[in-house]
């Protein structure tokens, strides 16, 4: 594995594209072929039919989901020709994440395709807060605005609003503290949008990426869309999902053995990053998926015991199975997956992990997947697994991430010149020599004369050299007084420097959620992107 370490622009409205937007869509034609001809039998339903299916069955569910909550629904076919597909978290992300919604809208317009965001609601929520940038008496700061109270770690998809009324106040709050820091905040608009979906769903994730995706309607993008958890009580999951189970002990072997060879070629020592390895428990497997109850939505990994004809699965931390697959690795899986596509009946909830997701999504159900740099991170990996499980070059995918500044006022400061004020510190204290004044004072020749006598003086014991460092240190020192002016300079311009770079780190942080900007600039810059994706 040779190591690809990406990093995100600089500069405001940089963007990174790996590979370039020009070229996605040769990836997204070369992928589309691969995966045409790839033949591999998912446990009964070979590869083509199954892409087939979960393309269909993913339509179908993007058509009620739009239906139920009011949204419009382009014009699609039940079987697109060409699929473009992204997904992150229902959460207040920053224009960086946003950015991959629009080049997928612009991607599937060039490709005459369908663009295809999932919500993943899956994860947990990092938190109910996001950083407010405002002035006070000690200058340019963010703190913390919450919009909810912590619910704990539920996932999104059972994560209801805890205070309604906390809930209500936000933008008021938000707004309050930004002080009129940015000009025409999408959060003006954005705010009313989501309280109105209150009578829809009580869940926080559901009524954000409700009301994003009509600012984005508005704005030119209308991508389809679903949530994650709904995807995975389809039949093509099921199928998935059961092979993934039937092969698990294959499995587990090729993702800790790649897991190893990522670690390695990073240097990574820690046993939870990217992933934990997938763990064995005397003879319960540890699967790759997530599960838990409707009525306890706490997310345990999925284990698995493997018996002659058939697969036991239990969450982890329980003592019991809820389920016993008619399964094995010899088997068709067609009865273990009307086994699974049952399991929302009984409350149950069986769920992608991180790799996981994107496998599903980028083997079975799309011809391009656009990542940003965490999951473009952790796919490295996904494709190491892919490469020894299924045995197929992988797909590619596209990376993409945008820094938009929040267009704050900032300073001139920058850590190259902060380097080079400290470089000057550090050569004025240890050879002030260089920098008397000329022509030289008569009062500092001894002191010079002396340094150097030191420095060209033989050495050979670790008496005389330490005789030699302290002769020189009693040099610079008495050397110092007339370079004392110049270092007092240079001090105060470092004192300002780090001032500067500290309000710079408020001013172009790329992190503010996306309501917080002004929605004119940030339309102009993520229509942009969408208009280059397309050919425009």
């Amino acid at each position: 594995m040779h190591p690809h370490r990406l990093r995100a622009p600089s500069s405001d409205g940089a963007l990174l594209a790996d590979p370039a937007l020009e070229q996605a869509e040769l990836a997204l034609l070369e992928n589309a072929d691969r995966l045409d001809r790839w033949d591999y039998d998912f446990q009964g339903r070979k590869a083509d039919r199954l892409r087939t299916m979960a393309r269909a069955q993913v339509i179908a569910l993007a058509k009620r989901h739009h239906e139920a909550f009011g949204l419009d629904w382009p014009d699609v076919p039940a079987q697109p020709d060409r699929l473009v597909v992204t997904g992150h978290q229902p959460e207040l992300f920053h224009p960086g994440v946003w950015v991959k919604n629009f080049a997928v809208a612009g991607l599937a317009e060039k490709s005459g395709g369908v663009g295809l965001n999932l919500i993943v609601d899956n994860d947990i929520p990092k938190g109910p807060t996001i950083r407010v940038p405002h002035r006070d008496e000690s200058g340019l700061r963010a703190s913390a605005v919450a919009f909810d109270v912590w619910a704990g770690e539920v996932p999104y998809e059972d994560q209801a609003v805890q205070d309604e009324g906390l809930f209500a106040s936000f933008a008021d709050r938000a707004l309050s503290t930004m002080g009129g820091l940015v000009d025409r905040p999408i959060l003006e608009e954005f705010w009313p949008r989501v309280l109105r979906r209150a009578d829809d769903t009580s869940r926080v994730g559901l009524r954000f990426a409700l009301a994003r995706r009509e600012v984005e309607a508005d704005w030119g993008v209308r991508n389809i869309e679903v949530t994650l958890g709904s995807l995975c009580e389809t039949e093509a999951f099921g199928w998935f999902a059961s092979h993934l189970l039937a092969q698990l002990p294959r499995f587990q072997a090729t993702h800790n053995a790649a897991l190893a060879r990522y670690r390695a070629a990073y240097g990574i020592r820690s046993k939870n990053h990217p992933v934990p390895a997938l763990a064995i428990q005397e003879d319960w497997l540890e699967a790759p998926f997530w599960a838990w109850r409707a009525q306890s939505p706490r997310r345990r990994p999925l284990m698995a015991r493997l018996l002659p004809r058939s697969i036991e699965l239990r969450i982890g931390g329980e003592d019991r199975p809820f389920l016993e697959l008619p399964l094995s690795a010899d088997r068709d899986a067609c009865c273990a997956v009307g086994a699974l596509c049952e399991l929302p009946s009984k409350g149950i909830r069986v769920r992608t992990r991180a790799l996981t997701t994107t496998m599903f999504s980028r083997y079975l159900l799309g011809d391009l997947f656009v990542h940003g740099i965490g999951g473009a991170k952790y796919d490295e990996l996904g494709d190491e697994v892919a490469r020894g499980f299924f045995g197929i070059e992988p797909p590619r995918f596209l990376t993409l991430s945008l820094t938009q500044w929040i267009g704050l006022e900032s300073d001139t400061a920058s850590p190259e010149a902060l380097r080079a004020v400290d470089r000057s510190i550090r050569d004025l204290e240890f050879n002030p020599d260089r920098h008397l004044p000329d022509p030289r004072p008569v009062e500092a020749r001894a002191a010079i004369e002396a340094k150097w006598i030191a420095i060209e003086g033989e050495v050979t014991y670790r008496k005389q050299r330490l005789e030699r460092l302290r002769s020189i240190r009693q040099a610079n020192l008495e050397l110092a007084r007339w370079t004392e002016p110049a270092r007092a300079r240079l001090l105060a311009e470092r004192e300002r420097l780090r001032s500067g770079l500290k309000l710079n780190g408020v001013a172009r942080s790329r992190e503010y959620a996306f309501p917080l900007h002004d929605g004119r600039r940030l339309r102009g810059a993520l229509t942009g992107v969408r208009d280059q994706a397309a050919g425009r």
